[in-house]
């Protein structure tokens, strides 16, 4: 039997897919206009129950699925969880306070739990659907010439959090703590996407899980424009290129971000989350190009990889 170690993610999806139906969203939107998304996280894939207790577990499958749903200028409104337990976790030190903290991150939203399955397994695995509506919904192929890019809040810290929980880093307060926040329990920016949807025309957009070197392409690619990428705009956290280099805060993970493009010149804050516009779109070239002062840079990775040779 061959090994799959040269597999990629986007591989597999071209895969399951007829060449003409290929979806490049991470949300479907219907003819009625619902929008729906289902999102997994497994252990030792999206968290580890040593670092991760129930209660942070909840909040996170919520939030990666309702980011999917903002990403795709929805709102949330109804929930089905599949969970896959194993034998050692008990009702009362796991499952109760587990449901807790998903009813009330779930409530947070007002996302009403309808229904799904609970099975057997070797190790914790948690998929969540979300259904939701969108009078205006935002595909990642939307992008067009003259679109400005822009990315909410920073990056970096998901990957900074890793780095201390997995290599045990020391990390002065209060970068510690938010570093370790956003790792185990990052935060959608659905409220920013509403503003967005409210008052300016959105393009293109995708929220950022698996690194601005990785999600970057898959935004050029899908609207077929290349893209722009002024690096000296890319937000980061005061302090984090200490322990970070420049290739680590661009390929930082499950930061919940949002990636949009727009015709706009946007305000510097939406919802209270800083917006940048740290690139534009170009038909100078396809891909993303990176650029430093006027520099071309390149990078050796691309972000994080699911099926990358360990």
């Amino acid at each position: 039997m061959k090994e799959n170690s040269n597999l990629k993610e986007s591989e597999i999806i071209r895969a399951l897919y007829p060449p003409e139906s290929l979806q490049t969203d991470d949300c479907y939107l219907d003819e009625e206009g619902r929008i729906y998304t289902t999102d997994t996280i497994c252990e030792g894939t999206h968290f580890r129950i040593e670092w991760s207790g129930p209660r942070e577990i909840a909040k996170k499958l919520v939030e990666v699925n309702v980011s999917d749903i903002a990403a795709g200028g929805g709102v949330p409104t109804k929930a089905f969880l599949n969970l896959g337990l194993s034998p050692e976790f008990s009702k009362e030190e796991w499952i109760l306070p587990f449901s807790q903290s998903l009813e009330t991150t779930l409530s947070s939203y007002g996302i009403t739990l309808c229904g799904g399955d609970t099975y057997r397994s070797p190790s914790l695995n948690l998929t969540l659907t979300l259904v939701g509506t969108s009078t205006l919904p935002w595909k990642r192929s939307g992008g067009k010439l003259g679109d400005f890019l822009y990315l909410s809040g920073a990056v970096g810290l998901s990957q900074l959090g890793y780095k201390i929980l997995n290599e045990g880093l020391s990390v002065p307060e209060p970068l510690r703590s938010l570093s370790l926040e956003k790792h185990l329990s990052p935060k959608a920016r659905l409220k920013v996407a509403q503003e967005l949807s409210r008052n300016f025309p959105v393009s293109s957009c995708m929220d950022l899980t698996d690194g601005l070197l990785q999600d970057l392409p898959k935004l050029s690619a899908s609207s077929e424009l290349g893209l722009e990428i002024f690096l000296e705009r890319i937000p980061s956290p005061e302090g984090i290129l200490s322990f970070l280099s420049l290739e680590e805060v661009l390929s930082s993970g499950e930061e919940l971000e949002l990636l949009f493009l727009s015709p706009f010149e946007l305000p510097n804050t939406l919802a209270g989350i800083s917006i940048t516009k740290i690139g534009a779109t170009t038909g100078a070239w396809k891909g993303v190009r990176y650029f430093q002062k006027n520099t071309e840079k390149n990078f050796e990775h691309s972000g994080f990889e699911h099926f990358e040779p360990s």
